[in-house]
Order: C-alpha cells, then structure tokens, then sequence
C-alpha cells in the first residue's frame, strides 16, 4: 500500500515521497496488516542519509484516505483485537510525531476518519480547494470516536468547542473551513498540490516555516477552555445536546465525551492511551455491529451488478447529458445534483414562471455552495445547467427524469410527447413515488428502456435512489440505472413495479397508522415524542406535516385502493385538505408555523394546535394507564418492519439487505436497529413473532403477522440467511 520514493543523492534538498496506494481498491483505508509497512518506511528513510523531508500523498485520483478499514470490525470477535488495532495505529502514528524530519500530508479528496488522524501528528498539511476534498472524523457514524489520536490532539490542535463539533457530529470540512479552524496549513489549487509540498518540506527542513498547531487563546477561549471549571461547563453542555439529539440511544458520543473530558487533565501520552479500551468497547457493542453492517452494505448496493440475458456483467451506459421534464423543486434539486458531478442537464416547465422558480432554485443553491466549495468551482458546475419551455435538443440526452405532478394521465402525456421525438436508446425515467409504474409506461412502445428513479427530497442531503423496474425494464436500462446513481453519489437499490414501491409503501403505513393512535385517543406529542424516544429521527404526525398532507394523503388513498381492509385514510384527512391545512407550507397543519409567514421567523417554536383533535370525529378517550410513549414508537416500528417483510415476500424487495437500506436511508428508519430485516435478526424472528401476537390480540389485524416471519421462526432462521 505504501511506495516509497527518494530524491537522486545530488538533489537539495533531498526528500522522500511516500505514496498511498491500496491495491484493488478505490479508496484508500487503514487495516492492521498496513502498520508494519509504514513503520519499516519510515525506518528505512530515517537511515537514508541526506533526507531533509517526507511527502505523504494519495496515489489514489480523488481520494486521500477514506478511513479506517470497516472489515476490522465487522470481523473481530473479541475486544482485544480492535484495541490491539488501536493501539497499533497510536505506535505508528507516535513515530511519527517524533520524527526529528519534517512530514507533510499532501491531501486531495476525502481524508476522513483514521485518514485524517494519519495527517495530524505530521509537520504540516496542506490541501487541495477541490469540492472533493473533505476533512473529518466520521466514526460517529458507525457507533464509534475517533481512536486514533483524533480524540486527544484534536482538542488541543483547534480547541475544545471546535473539536467536540467535528467528533459528537461528524460532518465534514471543506478545505477553508479546515485551514480557518487549523487543520490544515494551507490550501492551494489541485495542479500546485505537490509543489506547494516539496515548497513546504525544504522550508521545513531549514527552518523557515514553524507552523503552530495550537488554537489561538482569545478571551472567550481561555474562560471556557483555559480552566477546568470552563471546560467542565463545555463539556456538559455538550452532553446536553447529545442527549436532546440522541436520547441516549447513541453510546458513542458519551463515550466520546468522558474520554475527552477525562484526557484534557492529562499530558497528551496518558490521553491516548484512553482511547483503545474504550474505543474496543464501543466496536463490539450491539449499536456499532448495526451501524457498521449499514455502512458495508450501503457500499456493496454501490458495486452491484447487472448481468445481460448470456450472464455477461454489465457496466451502463454513462450519462453525460440529462433532461429532466417539470420545473418544481424536485426537478431543479436533482438538475443541481447531477450538475455538480459533471452532467450536463437541462430542465424543461412548459411555462415561463415555475421554470423561473427552478432555476431561482438553482441559482440560491449554488449561491450557497460557493461559500464552501469556492466560486470557480461553482461557476462550473452552474453552467451546466439550462432551461426551456420546450423539449428542444432533447433528442440528444443520455436520459430524461419526467418529475411533473403525481398526476397518471399527466405523467401519460409526457411519455407520448418524449417517445415521439427521442431516439429508442434514451433512457425514459419517473420520478413518481406511488403511482405504479406499469400504468404510467402502459403506452410506451420500447418499455425496456423505462424504469424509475425515485428520488428523495431534500434530493442534495437525501442518499437513497430507489430504482424501480417493471417486468418490460431491460437489463441494460437497469445498468445504465445504477451507473447513473454512483455517479451522483447516490446509493441505489432495486424494487419491484408495485403501489408506492417500497419506501412509500411502509412509509404510508406508518404515517396511517400514527393518525389510527391519535384516534385511538393518544395525543400527538405522545405518537411523535414515541417515535423519536426509539430512534426515529423525526415524529410521524411532524413528518406528514413536512411533507404536506396533501402529498401523504393522495399516497395514502393510492395504497388504500391497492390494500383494501388494510390501510385506511382518516375522514380527518380530507376536512384538513378542505380547509387548506397543509401542514408546515401552509403555515397550518396537525402543528402551528409560527415562521410560515412569508418565511419570515416570529418568536416561538411550532406547537400542536390544539383545534385538530376537533377534526377527529369519534375519537376515543383513553382510560386507566396510557401506555408509555416508548410503547408506540415500538408499535409503529414493528408496523413498518412487518410491510417490510411482505414486501420481500411479494417479490418487491429482491433481498434484505434491500430493505434495509431502503428503510433506514430512505425514509428514517432507527439506523442503531440497522433496518427492519437486521433489527430482527438481532432480538430473533421467534422473539418479534411472540410481540406481534400480543399485539394483535390487544390492537387488532393492524398488527397480523406475515407468513414469512412465522417460517423464519419455526425453522430457527434469520433474514441474513435468505440473502442472494
């Protein structure tokens, strides 16, 4: 992985370069196997004589190193070998800190996790202004911290507030951000990245450049981090909002948190060694085994494959030019999407004012990015995207996303108009969310090339693709399909044509069936506080209001018509549409907007309006004890896990692993739980099964166990075993 590079004896000064270039991967990651490697370098390049310098880079084409090898944990079966790996890493990194020749980290692209601790004992570092350069320590992610030093020199390299923001987060930096705060030294244009490193390394090496590596202590710092009584007052609003945000359902924050509260009264050396034992703890606890699962599964529906009719792999066609047809905001949001990573796109309103509110919408969107990525960058990606008001040079696109309206005929039309004028090897796609496929392409003559892509809003932060194909879906459609979603950054996965797919589908019936339990007499900060107190990331009464009621209840009658008996709309619903309460776009939903006026913010934080409980007609008035809020968040979970199954067993999911991904990046699913089909192989199909007939006895068929449950449990199996 890492190749070693010297100047000729005669250059001055003379440096090594060691490159990082993981063999057969992508991206570059840091597995145990790797730490003999560096360390026999860098002995090697301590006893050259006449080295004034070393260079650490990526061979990689966008990426420095993305972190640590994930397989670590998902293979380790005991603690000891993960706190084993961390401390292995705190050795390698140590000689590195003690190196008497200057090292400077020469970074393009994701450094990310161990990737960016490998870059923090060097000299200096410097980073390219790319868009695809990101820095951060994103262990949070997968149930962990950062345990490779990050933990103990990041406080003491940019500050406690500053570190706990990047750690108990873990978002990323762009490279700005990162040289304002002091992680990197400077930042320089991508082409000028390894002169400004051979530049750095000489100067280095003759003293002329001292880079300090400590925060600047104003005021404000030295009376809250400068003493023990500050940093403890830190410290403890930091758990403070952990515990607002997570519920405590999240260890590794608060692990995170003692550590480093507990290592910022040390010297640096006894710090570090906090962190492996507690790091190993983390990595074998039941949250991370789930968080990791996620992240290896997400990455492998990244790699998956489509094979022709003869079995061949293929590998899709590239789009370089995209159309997309209906100007709101879903069309715009995936026209920048695309823009950003290189397709040329255009959108098409067939009226002048929606298609000058998309492209409004593009031009505030790129507004804001240039703040983080820099202007140049944005201007190129800006001008990659068009509008019209006709289908003009669309004959020339690789393939067109019809986003009109959730209107059958509508969306009908639009498919008449596109097949009359593009060529049969354009690829057709809808971006609908519940009405089925196969009707809307009823009339297409060459119906393999049409599939759907269904998009998530807000389409720039959502990273699920759901790809919907019909029986007509040909295999080189599906290819180009998922060659489409790794170019946007998207992770995909594939579903069966059906009412509302798979996400909207389980979705509609955990929206329906939170309405069911305030008719049942629970309130809504009961359902929505539910929710949230078991892992959702939002309530689902908050979430219809966000998404509009009226958007959640033609959803809802779709799937109503399509599971007679099964799912029902409330007559509450309609009166709400009657009225105009929307929910958070009309300033009036099942909650009260006090900001819904002309967007401008009023005092106040949105409350239930105590009036909906009126629209509720016989609704029930509970008696005795509720139930604990914890009790219906559990409810409406088990309802989603079991749509879940039925879908698998339908055929709409091909796999559970499908599911998972599908649940927890598409629609919210607790990601600690790992998804529907992971959460219970977890507790044990027969564990879930003996909950479900207890619900069902006390709640009614809302909660009927699928068949496919009752079978995993009889034989003892789990979803994991019926994975293709």
């Amino acid at each position: 992985m890492f190749k070693l590079s010297l100047d000729p004896p005669e250059a001055s000064p003379r440096l090594a370069v060691i490159t990082i270039d993981r063999e057969g991967e992508k991206v570059n990651s840091i597995a145990p196997e790797l730490f003999p490697e560096i360390e026999q370098l860098l002995t090697e390049i301590e006893g050259t004589p006449d080295i004034a310098g070393i260079i650490l880079v990526s061979g990689k084409r966008d990426s420095f190193v993305a972190g640590a090898d994930v397989e670590v944990f998902a293979r380790a079966t005991r603690r000891e070998e993960i706190e084993t790996f961390s401390r292995d890493g705190h050795r390698i990194l140590g000689k590195m800190a003690e190196s008497k020749i200057p090292i400077v980290a020469a970074i393009h692209g994701a450094c990310l996790g161990a990737g960016l601790e490998l870059t923090l004992p060097c000299t200096y570092r410097i980073c390219t202004d790319s868009p695809k350069t990101i820095l951060g320590v994103p262990e949070v992610m997968l149930g962990l911290f950062p345990a490779g030093g990050g933990a103990s020199r990041l406080p003491r390299m940019i500050g406690l507030r500053e570190a706990l923001d990047l750690i108990l987060t873990g978002r990323n930096l762009r490279a700005r951000k990162a040289k304002k705060l002091g992680l990197v030294d400077e930042v320089v244009p991508v082409e000028s990245l390894m002169v400004a490193a051979r530049a750095a390394a000489a100067a280095l090496s003759r003293g002329e450049l001292k880079p300090s590596h400590e925060p600047k202590m104003d005021a404000a710092r030295v009376m809250l981090e400068g003493n023990p009584v500050g940093r403890r007052l830190v410290l403890s609003q930091a758990r403070k909002s952990v515990m607002a945000k997570t519920k405590g359902l999240y260890p590794a924050p608060l692990v995170a948190l003692d550590v480093i509260g507990r290592g910022l009264d040390l010297s640096l050396e006894k710090a570090l060694e906090l962190e492996p034992p507690a790091f190993a703890e983390l990595a074998v606890g039941e949250t991370s085994r789930s968080l990791v699962s996620l992240f290896r599964r997400s990455n492998a529906l990244k790699r998956q494959e489509i094979k022709g009719e003869n079995g061949e792999p293929l590998s899709g066609a590239e789009t370089t030019r995209l159309g997309l047809v209906g100007g709101g905001f879903m069309g715009a949001d995936i026209a920048v999407v695309a823009a950003e990573k290189g397709i040329e796109t255009r959108i098409r309103d067939i009226a002048g004012e929606p298609l000058g509110r998309a492209l409004g919408h593009v031009d505030a969107y790129f507004k804001r990015r240039s703040r983080s990525v820099g202007a140049a960058n944005v201007f190129k990606a800006k001008a990659r995207v068009s509008g019209g008001l006709t289908l003009r040079g669309y004959e020339t696109m690789d393939m067109i996303i019809e986003a009109v309206p959730e209107n059958l005929e509508l969306k009908k039309r639009v498919f008449a108009e596109l097949e009359s004028l593009v060529p049969e090897t354009t690829i057709l796609a809808s971006n609908t969310s519940a009405l089925p496929l196969t009707q809307i392409g009823a009339d297409l003559e060459h119906k393999g090339r049409f599939v759907g892509l269904h998009f998530f809003s807000p389409v720039p932060k959502m990273p699920l693709l759901e790809i919907i194909k019909t029986e007509h879906t040909s295999p080189e459609t599906l290819a180009a399909s998922l060659r489409f979603a790794t170019q946007i950054g998207k992770t995909p996965i594939i579903v069966r044509d059906g009412p509302g797919f798979y996400t909207t589908r389980v979705l509609g019936f955990y929206l329906m069936a939170a309405l069911e339990m305030v008719q049942a007499g629970h309130t809504i900060e009961e359902v929505d506080g539910g929710a949230r107190k078991v892992g959702w990331p939002v309530g689902p009464i908050t979430l219809l209001d966000e998404v509009g009621i009226d958007v959640g209840a033609k959803v809802a009658k779709t799937l109503g018509a399509a599971f007679p008996g099964r799912i029902t709309v409330p007559d509450t619903v309609d009166t709400f549409l009657a009225q105009k309460r929307l929910g958070r776009k009309s300033g009036l939903g099942f909650y009260a907007y006090p900001d819904a006026d002309g967007g401008k913010k009023k005092k106040g934080k949105k409350e239930v309006d105590p009036k909906v409980y009126d629209f509720f007609k016989g609704r029930a008035t509970l008696s005795g004890d509720r139930p604990h809020p914890e009790e219906l968040g559990e409810r409406l979970t088990l309802i989603c896990a079991m749509e879940a199954i039925r879908c698998l067993e339908e055929g709409i999911l091909e796999r559970p692993d499908d599911g998972d991904i599908g649940a927890v990046f598409g629609f919210g699913y607790p990601p600690m739980r790992g998804g529907p089909f992971h959460h219970i192989d977890t507790l044990g199909a027969g564990v879930i099964l003996d909950r479900m007939l207890a619900l069902q006895g006390n709640y009614g068929d809302a909660y009927a166990v699928p068949t496919l449950l009752k079978e995993l449990a009889k034989d003892r199996l789990t979803f994991a075993s019926l994975q293709k």
